[in-house]
């Protein structure tokens, strides 16, 4: 049965109101948040105590901002735009096994782009596959895509290693990776495998001076948030900490979206979260937030570095400088250039999937196998839809 659109009408008045009503609290909640970034901004000694305060207490499951810099509501002009340098993107893209499918496989499609700036060599388009296959329908798919972030980064490191230096390295999407508990002796042992993995080449980038950085566009973190809402904390407060949270809601975007003009970008900030456990000391997580697009947006990225990178003025200037250049280049888009072009050698489309599973049916077949049907549910979706008549409607106040 379609949608009854006229007796949405009201459901969509009311919940019209409640945004409303949320907006202005959130609103009252930005402002209070603003007010004590203005009043601990230059307390770093304070506020580094406060985190590891904090991490005493509630464990290192903490994720906060930390302090690295003396003043953290600082705006940092658009530097003079340097001598160019060479840059390389990769993204990545995925197959996910579907058990209603014909054959229950998945992949990993990585896409890599290098641009020579500062070289003769032309860019280059390039791509690297990995399938997974399992006997059984025992499939992670966080740890999946764990291994699709770590093939990723490989090879973005792979490609920039083709490039005379200076390299800066894009990527889309953090330097952290999100890492789940396992529940099996298998799993634990794959997801320790790749975290070394991951470990080794972000020391790798390090080693040889690659500037490596994960660009999140849009980003909903609260890490400067949190810290703010710890530097508030009356003793009382601290008996429950976890649930201390005046500023819910607010995200660091809301603070820096007003705190920024367009090309600024923010102090850098260290990152308090359980995953640095896997890193060493300087490949631990960094950020700042770079504010992109015209005036009258407040287009923000977050942009998260290795800290050898964040302890190196000139190295963030010279990042800081290409991202601006790269967004530009997007016209309209505030998006690095890049990493688009990126994401579009790594996508994935469903005709791809379409053609892969195909082939992957042809060579079973010609091996004398006898693939899977498809499901019963699956084969009723893939027959012709039938339409309903749609009605004009429009909400009348």
């Amino acid at each position: 049965m379609s949608i009854d659109y006229q007796k949405l009408i009201p459901k969509i008045q009311q919940l019209a109101d409640r945004v409303e009503q949320a907006a202005d609290g959130h609103r009252r909640r930005v402002e209070r948040a603003l007010q004590a970034l203005e009043r601990f901004a230059t307390q770093t000694e304070f506020l580094a105590q406060r985190v590891e305060q904090a991490v005493a207490q509630e464990g290192r499951t903490l994720r906060c901002a930390k302090p690295l810099g003396s003043i953290q509501n600082a705006a940092f002009p658009l530097p003079a735009f340097p001598n160019k340098v060479n840059l390389a993107a990769a993204d990545g893209s995925q197959i996910l096994p579907d058990r209603h499918a014909e054959i229950y496989f998945g992949m990993i499609h990585i896409g890599g782009i290098t641009l020579p700036q500062n070289s003769p060599v032309l860019p280059e388009e390039v791509t690297q596959s990995e399938f997974w296959y399992s006997e059984s329908e025992d499939f992670n798919e966080s740890l999946f895509n764990l291994r699709r972030d770590v093939l990723e980064r490989k090879f973005l490191l792979e490609i920039s290693l083709t490039l005379p230096p200076p390299v800066v390295a894009l990527t889309d999407g953090p330097l952290e990776l999100w890492v789940e508990n396992r529940s099996s002796e298998d799993e634990r042992r794959e997801s320790h495998h790749l975290l070394q993995s991951y470990r080794d080449t972000l020391d790798a980038f390090r080693e040889r001076g690659i500037v490596v950085s994960g660009y999140i566009d849009r980003p909903e973190s609260a890490y400067l948030i949190r810290l703010l809402e710890l530097a508030i904390a009356t003793p009382q407060d601290w008996s429950d900490l976890r649930r201390f949270r005046p500023f819910k809601g607010v995200l660091d975007a809301d603070l820096f979206g007003s705190l920024l003009h367009p090309g600024e970008r923010s102090a850098v900030f260290g990152l308090q979260s359980p995953f640095m456990e896997h890193l060493p000391a300087e490949c631990e997580v960094c950020f700042f937030y770079l504010r992109v697009g015209k005036e009258s947006e407040r287009s923000l990225a977050r942009v998260e570095i290795p800290f050898w990178v964040a302890k190196e003025p000139a190295l963030v200037d010279q990042l800081h400088a290409e991202l601006v250049s790269q967004c530009r280049q997007s016209g309209s888009y505030a998006y690095p250039y890049l990493l688009h072009r990126a994401h579009e050698v790594a996508v994935v489309h469903p005709e791809d999937r379409l053609t892969i599973e195909r082939a992957l049916l042809i060579e079973l077949q010609r091996r004398g196998h006898t693939p899977l049907q498809l499901s019963n549910k699956q084969a009723l979706k893939n027959l012709p839809l039938r339409k309903r008549g749609l009605l004009e409607w429009e909400v009348k106040r």
